[in-house]
């Protein structure tokens, strides 16, 4: 299927140009979708796998499933989002977003798939880098759902990498509450990002999705699961 694309706005950012453009397929459907120096990062469409991680990781929590806090990496076109805000008893959900616009093309462009998701009262977005919030609130939440850039391996922006080794690994770690869940989108398996992984907890899990994709005509993904144990 082919798409015709339009530019519709862009930002520079610490980590590249952000560009949002409008499709149009030949079937008269139309969407938007967000990339960073040409690269595509996240659209209308195709959004089974990166909502279901926060269903994923609430299953998996060891604490209290009560007034969660929930933070998320990346807003992209919001699915993380509205499916963090879905989840029972989540009290908020803070997303690090690194581009200041994005919250307003979620406003305007995304808010028909997402739900208007950046309206819930329970919906804060900080114009951030997602390690600076994680370094400023040490043990603060129950859940982490990371979609930033491409996933592990399959970067847009090279300074996105730290996140995906063993230092940033243990820093998301450390955002979270004893019990809880990180999880991280990825396009693929990556099994050297297992590796990293498992060095640094116990507790991994890697979910692919394919089934899940199938059943809405999408391709799959996997999504890693990482515990924080309930003591450290």
């Amino acid at each position: 299927m082919q798409l015709r694309y339009e530019d519709v706005d862009r930002e520079e950012t610490p980590l590249g140009v952000l560009t949002l453009r409008r499709y149009e397929a030949e079937t008269g459907e139309v969407g938007y979708e967000v990339a960073i120096d040409g690269n595509f990062l996240m659209a209308s469409h195709g959004a089974h796998s990166e909502r279901a991680m926060a269903h994923l990781a609430h299953q998996r929590l060891r604490r209290s499933p009560e007034d969660l806090h929930v933070l998320v990496g990346g807003l992209g076109a919001g699915h993380t989002l509205r499916a963090a805000l879905d989840l029972p008893t989540v009290a908020q959900v803070t997303v690090a977003e690194i581009g200041a616009k994005v919250e307003g093309w979620n406003r305007r462009y995304f808010a028909e798939v997402n739900d208007h998701a950046v309206e819930d009262p329970r919906a804060r977005v900080l114009v951030a880098d997602l390690a600076d919030v994680m370094k400023d609130h040490p043990g603060a939440y129950d859940l982490l759902l990371l979609d930033v850039d491409n996933g592990p391996g399959w970067l847009a922006a090279d300074g996105n990498a730290d996140l995906y080794e063993t230092a940033g690994v243990r820093r998301c770690l450390d955002a979270l509450r004893p019990g809880g869940v990180m999880a991280v989108w990825s396009p693929a398996a990556n099994p050297r990002f297992m590796k990293t992984l498992e060095a640094v907890a116990d507790d991994v899990e890697a979910i692919d999705t394919t089934e899940m994709g199938r059943a809405v005509g999408e391709p799959g993904d996997v999504i890693y699961l990482v515990l924080r144990a309930a003591g450290g």
